[in-house]
């Protein structure tokens, strides 16, 4: 099937201020080809309020069906219900980005 990548995913790593939505995404179970994206740094900030600092994903993440996914696990297994797909990316640290 077609795959998609975060910004220069095959030159080195995605860059600041990015943000973008695919659209249209068939409600297939994603994989993730490979998934390198700045995590939480700071576990013991519980930034969403959800009780559990550690599922955050504050600065730079992927969105799938209203969660948030960084650091290296991806969305393997998740259907887009919503057909959508979005990511977003801080000014800070940068990483090798993703494919799904």
């Amino acid at each position: 099937g077609a795959c998609a990548t975060s910004p220069n995913y095959s030159d080195g790593e995605y860059g600041p201020y990015e943000w973008c939505e695919f659209t249209n995404v068939p409600p297939n179970p994603l994989v993730s080809l490979t998934f390198d994206v700045q995590g939480d740094y700071s576990p013991y900030n519980d930034y969403d309020g959800n009780g559990d600092p550690t599922d955050d994903c504050y600065y730079d993440y992927l969105i799938v069906n209203g969660v948030r996914y960084c650091g290296t696990s991806g969305p393997t297994g998740i259907a887009p219900s919503d057909g959508k797909i979005t990511w977003s990316s801080d000014d800070e640290v940068s990483a090798a980005g993703w494919k799904i």
